[in-house]
């Protein structure tokens, strides 16, 4: 296994990222993955990189949401993200380790837990201007611990073995592997892009009845139409809908975790864009402050197509965390949107993308929509239809 470990924390920063000698790179991660961060950090140290460390103790923090108020909790170093800027401003690369412990913030007040999220992302503009200007090297990847292979009924080497596979890790060249992969993605968004599509309607027997209208100068990307990949695994191919253009209900088929909590069963519907409507049967609280953070959070920035039989569905698990399971099956995105998704859309200022009919928000959170039947049909530009999916897979 320390191998296979081995292997993967190369393939991290070398493929993924494509660390140079003498660059920055910040690794985030909790305290308990501190073994897994030191395996990055040699190996990143091989290249002759620079390696920082973000560690996150998540008991601590909870330890400070359950004593402190909203004031007393932003002057804790506990919540300093001053390296995120510091890294971006030197142009360096960015790991961020996702590894979620369970029910640690059970007790603790979902409206403080809003607010403190909101406050880390404030904190962290630089980091978040030269990302979206596609200037900056970012990877996120899955890392097991024990208190997540628990909550699946896996032990700890089950779980990183499933980890390890979806990620081709046991593929002599796991990047050779992702690339002959992302030439299939990459051609799928070909026909899309050419298919001069200006809307996506999606119904399914679970109530989902959708449609996104889609930007004139629309663009399908995937992880790796930029020179690193960003999401480790990724299925999709994804793009921006057009913001005031979403009208109609969907339904989430997987549960969604943010802050430490997991929203289950819920459903959004969409007039002229805009939610205005919501309800969940588990934590409705943590999903109307996702929706009440800011105005852009009332609207969507991502359509994201998955095949339903991807290698994470048939896998059999709910991973119960959105790296992983939003590339199980198709999803969407509350709040901002990519410039990557119009065309030209890097070099465009912010209010130029906005005429064009992109969302801007300071959330971007995924949920699942994706399941067994979803339909999805596309109306093209010359009123024409054409069926992008059925039966919950691509059919182009």
């Amino acid at each position: 296994m320390k191998e296979r470990l081995q292997k993967y924390a190369k393939f991290l920063v070398v493929d993924c990222l494509k660390v140079k000698k003498g660059q920055p790179l910040l690794v985030v991660g909790i305290t308990d993955i501190a073994d897994f961060m030191n395996l990055v950090k040699e190996e990143a140290t091989k290249i002759g990189a620079t390696v920082y460390f973000q560690m996150i103790d998540k008991r601590a923090l909870r330890d400070l949401y359950l004593t402190s108020t909203y004031e007393e909790c932003i002057q804790s170093p506990l919540l300093d993200r001053h390296l995120y800027n510091e890294i971006a401003l030197q142009n360096g690369a960015f790991l961020s380790l996702t590894s979620p412990i369970f029910h640690l913030y059970d007790g603790v007040d979902m409206g403080l837990l809003a607010k403190l999220s909101n406050y880390m992302e404030s904190q962290i503009t630089e980091f978040r201007k030269k990302q979206e200007e596609g200037s900056l090297a970012w990877c996120i990847a899955g890392v097991a611990n024990s208190s997540w292979a628990k909550e699946l009924n896996l032990d700890e080497e089950a779980l990183w073995n499933q980890i390890l596979d979806i990620c081709l890790i046991h593929e002599r060249s796991p990047i050779l592997a992702w690339n002959a992969y992302f030439d299939k993605l990459t051609s799928r968004c070909q026909m899309l892009n050419d298919a001069s599509i200006s809307s996506l309607h999606y119904t399914s027997t679970n109530g989902t009845d959708i449609t996104f209208a889609l930007p004139e100068q629309y663009v399908f990307q995937n992880a790796k139409d930029t020179d690193y990949i960003v999401n480790m695994p990724s299925l999709e191919i994804f793009t921006t809908p057009l913001r005031d253009g979403v009208n109609g209900i969907v339904y989430s088929t997987k549960p969604l975790f943010h802050n430490g909590v997991e929203i289950e069963d819920f459903f959004l519907r969409f007039e002229k864009g805009k939610i205005v409507e919501y309800g969940a049967k588990k934590n409705e609280e943590m999903l109307k402050q996702i929706i009440e953070t800011d105005e852009g959070s009332h609207f969507l920035g991502e359509v994201a197509l998955v095949d339903f039989d991807s290698k994470i569905n048939q896998s059999g698990l709910v991973f119960r965390d959105t790296l992983f399971d939003e590339n199980a099956s198709c999803h969407l995105a509350i709040g901002r949107g990519f410039p990557e998704c119009f065309q030209g859309g890097k070099s465009k200022t912010l209010e130029e993308l906005q005429k064009m009919g992109m969302n801007t928000s300071s959330k971007h959170v995924d949920f699942m929509v994706g399941s067994r039947d979803l339909k999805i049909v596309a109306t093209l530009q010359n009123g024409e239809e054409m069926l992008i999916m059925e039966n919950g897979n691509l059919v182009i």
